[in-house]
Order: C-alpha cells, then sequence, then structure tokens
C-alpha cells in the first residue's frame, strides 16, 4: 500500500466507528524483520490543538495490528497536555550555549562570522573547515579537527570527510588515528562498493602505514573483498536463487528474460509502484533506497553487485505487489528482467524453486531490518552480510518450544519476527516469567558469541515465528572481527 492508500484507508475506517471525533494524521513507513510496517498517528482534534490518542499498524497488505477501542480514547483523554519549557530548542536563543560555540569558531578569521547557529548550515561549516585545513598552520588544523565530526552526519558525505579528518590527523602528527579515520573511510566506500576511492584510499593508506602493515590491514581486506563482489557473472544462472534448477534443461528460461543496460541514476523500480518484474544484476551495482519515516526522502541502505536478484515481492504476493523499496543503478549495470507472470508458471513446477525465492523475499526484510537498525547500522555491509549467512532458518512454533535451555551453552541466537519469547530464571516452573521480548528483538546473541551458559531458560510461545542464528556462525564472526564489531553484536538483545 502506498502512503496516500493507507491514510485513506485508515481514514474512512476512523469515521466509519467514530465519526469525527478521531482522526489520522500522519502515516510513517517502519522497517520490521518481518517486513514494512505503517504506522498512523490518530488525534483527537481539539481547539487547543490535537491530541495524541495512538499509532495504529498496519501491515503490507491493509490488516490492522492494534484495533481502536474506547479504553485508548479514554486514556488519551484524561492525558495532562504538556507544554514545552522554555529553552528546550538550542537554536531559541543566539545566548545558547551551541551557538556561542560555533560563533567562536571564525571569530577571528577573515571572514565575518555567522551572526546565530541557524544560519551556519552545512554547507558553511564544510567551507569553514576547508579555509582552515588550506592554510595548513597546526592552529588551523587544530580548529578544522573540531569542525569535522559534524560534517559526520551527511550519510553521502561521510567516507570523503573521513578522508579528510585523517589527511588532517597525518599533518599533525598522528598517524595511529590517521588509520583509524581511514579504515572507517574504507568502509564507507566498500559500502557503496565504490573501488575507484577504495583504490585511491589504499594508496593513501600504504603511505602512512608502510607496505607491509597494509597488507594485513582492514583496508586491504575491503578492497579486495569489494574487488572480488563486483565481477559480472557470465550467465543468469550464476544467480544463487536460479543455480541448479532444471538442469535438465540448461536455458529453462529461454525468451523470458530480457537483458537491459542501465545508466548510472536509472531508476528500475520506486518504492510503492506496481511490482510486476524481478531481475539479476549482471554486472555494475544497484542501490537499494527505502523511504524514511516522514516518507519523503529516502536513504541508500545498501548496494548490490553482480548475482542478486531483486523484485522477489512480484512473485509471492497475489494481491497487487508493490515494490518494496527503490532500486536505482549507481553505476553503469546490466540487469536481466524477468516478468513476474513468466516466472510464476516455472514456479509452479519447481518446488525448490519457489522455496529459493520465498527465502530470499524474508532474507531481504531482515536486511532492511538490519539496515534500519539503530545498533546494526553501525555495521558495515559485509559484516551485516556475515550476520545474514548465520541465520540457519526462519521457524514457526505451532506449541510453546524452548529455545534456549538454561545451563547449557547455545546453540542459536534468534531475532523475534513474530509472536513473542518469554524468560524464565532457571529452568519452566510454577512461577512466573522474569521477562517477555517481543517483535524484532534478539535473545541470545552474546552467549552464543562466546559460548556462555545462560541462568535462564527462553520458551518461544505458540504461534511465534523467529530467525534463527547458529552460534558456530556468531563465534567464528567474532574470531576475526575487531573490537568495535564485537561490541555492536554484544549490544543485541
Amino acid at each position: 500500500m502506498t502512503r496516500e492508500e493507507v491514510l485513506s484507508a485508515v481514514g474512512t475506517h476512523l469515521f466509519a466507528e467514530w465519526g469525527g471525533f478521531v482522526v489520522a494524521r500522519d502515516a510513517r513507513l517502519v522497517r520490521r524483520a518481518a517486513g514494512g510496517i505503517w504506522l498512523i498517528s490518530v488525534v483527537i482534534p481539539a481547539s487547543t490543538g490535537d491530541v495524541f490518542v495512538v499509532d495504529l499498524e498496519v501491515d503490507e497488505h491493509g490488516a490492522m495490528a492494534n484495533p481502536l477501542d474506547v479504553d485508548k480514547i479514554l486514556e488519551a483523554a484524561r492525558r495532562p497536555i504538556e507544554t514545552p519549557a522554555v529553552g528546550d530548542d538550542p537554536f531559541a536563543s543566539p545566548d545558547s550555549e551551541l551557538s556561542g560555540l560555533l560563533g567562536d569558531l571564525g571569530a577571528d578569521e577573515e571572514e565575518e562570522a555567522p551572526p546565530s547557529t541557524a544560519a551556519l548550515d552545512d554547507k558553511a561549516l564544510y567551507a569553514r573547515a576547508q579555509l582552515l585545513v588550506g592554510k595548513g598552520d597546526n592552529e588551523s588544523l587544530e580548529k578544522a579537527r573540531l569542525i569535522m565530526p559534524r560534517l559526520l552526519q551527511a550519510p553521502d558525505r561521510r567516507g570523503a570527510v573521513l578522508v579528510w579528518m585523517a589527511v588532517v590527523e597525518r599533518k599533525l602528527g598522528n598517524p595511529a588515528l590517521a588509520v583509524q579515520h581511514l579504515e572507517a573511510a574504507a568502509r564507507e566506500f566498500a559500502d557503496r562498493f565504490d573501488l575507484v576511492t577504495l583504490e585511491k584510499l589504499s594508496s593513501l593508506s600504504v603511505e602512512i602505514m608502510g607496505p607491509e602493515s597494509f597488507q594485513g590491514s582492514p583496508i586491504r581486506r575491503l578492497l579486495d573483498d569489494s574487488r572480488e563482489r563486483m565481477r559480472p557473472i557470465g550467465t543468469i544462472y550464476e544467480c544463487p536463487q536460479l543455480y541448479g534448477v532444471g538442469r535438465d534443461n540448461e536455458d529453462w528460461l529461454g525468451d523470458h528474460k530480457v537483458l537491459h543496460k542501465l545508466e548510472q541514476g536509472k531508476a528500475l523500480v520506486r518504492e510503492g509502484e506496481p511490482s510486476r518484474t524481478v531481475f539479476v544484476i549482471k554486472s555494475g551495482l544497484v542501490g537499494v533506497w527505502l523511504q524514511n519515516g516522514d516518507g519523503k526522502t529516502s536513504r541508500l541502505v545498501r548496494c548490490c553487485f553482480p548475482g542478486w536478484l531483486l523484485g522477489e515481492s512480484s512473485v509471492l504476493v497475489d494481491d497487487d505487489p508493490r515494490c518494496t523499496a527503490t532500486l536505482r543503478a549507481e553505476r553503469p549495470s546490466e540487469v536481466w528482467a524477468i516478468e513476474a507472470s513468466s516466472l510464476k508458471k516455472f514456479m509452479k513446477e519447481n518446488e525448490d524453486l519457489r522455496h529459493r525465492i520465498a527465502a530470499t523475499k524474508q532474507l531481504h526484510g531482515i536486511d532492511s531490518f538490519f539496515s534500519m537498525h539503530e545498533t546494526l547500522s553501525q555495521l558495515e555491509v559485509l559484516v551485516r552480510d556475515e550476520l545474514l549467512g548465520c541465520i540457519q532458518k526462519i521457524e514457526h512454533v505451532d506449541a510453546d518450544t524452548v529455545i534456549i535451555a538454561a545451563d547449557e551453552t547455545p546453540k542459536v541466537a534468534c531475532l523475534v519476527t513474530k509472536g513473542e519469547l518469554v524468560v524464565h530464571d532457571g529452568k519452566p516452573g510454577k512461577k512466573p516469567p522474569i521477562a517477555t521480548v517481543g517483535v524484532d528483538r534478539f535473545v541470545g546473541v552474546r552467549d552464543a558469541m562466546h559460548a556462555i551458559s545462560p541462568a535462564t531458560t527462553v520458551v518461544a510461545k505458540a504461534g511465534s515465528t523467529l530467525a534463527l542464528l547458529s552460534a558456530d556462525l556468531l563465534r567464528k564472526i567474532a574470531e576475526k572481527s575487531p573490537e568495535h564489531v564485537i561490541a555492536v553484536l554484544e549490544r543485541l538483545g
């Protein structure tokens, strides 16, 4: 469903049930492990301003998870109206601490200092840092060092700013810190498979750390991995989902596939549009862009390399399938296009193909969830791919099932995609559980990764669906990963 469709449907439903007493004000798309879900803000319109009632959850098929009832409305009506305290906005007063700090940065320079914090936007900060770095003296470089971290908030420029920060640290005589910035920059460019910039960054790294140290560095590993993944594939059947299917007929797709050449920046599909085609990347790079919660802006969450299958919703959703993301060529690319109607015929005849593509949809949904996750989004794409590779299976439980037992080394960790887990102190008994774990939460990652026997038992409630992650594979990630990656994974759950 599109933003407009879901707002219209919920608005119609609310009017039929409650008249004009409550209205739908906004719709925000949220990524969850089981797929996208719309949050619809419902309010009571009043002369003193809207009174928030609840965020209704509506799935991609239009089903409402938490229907509005009288209790929710009464709770909202009784809730005291909060007014923001004066001074909450750091930009409200030109005398605020932040305003003074930013103003001081340029007070003794040739150009006029900005009159207020609000006027000192991202472009002004960038120009300020550029001027200071250009001067080259230690005092100017120290001031530039204070400005640059503020420029890291722009995702599309973060890698370039990190390289800039590395150059400044090198000039200030801090090679170890310069290398740290270069490694962070390399992760940014590797996320986008920007080989040209990665190669330039590698040359700078060799100058700073020396050829021998560079050989075993994370930067070299990222460069090699990116080069390998960017190799074009020769035939469509090198795609993992299609490989080996119908081996008795090598070209079983026949004329049902068409190869398209795309210029850089060309969009294959846009989020929310009808989904009618499955794509396989032959060469180049295709970016996956997801809408932010505001529904107006999008964010690049992944670059897909040769061999990736995209657009699987078109053959797995029966009723008016919609694109769950915008797909755009990030460089000149070639993709095979397969009409959904044609591929559905092959799927009816081949159960293995049907299962592979269904599993792909589940993993792509979890990948989108990882990309938007507050903690996991800090990791580079290659690490997130390894974490996805730890998923043994997506399991639905029909009866209460023990997932992790007390005093035993866990064989799995899990992510809840539907339902809930209950946690018992020791073995389950007559005592009530000490905690419950809901959708989109992880359990047992730290214990599985470090082979720690927990003191609690985790039970999946009947009707729950879980993504089970192999403890052995999680340990392999921990054994080869730097400390910051392990710290991120330990915080899950």
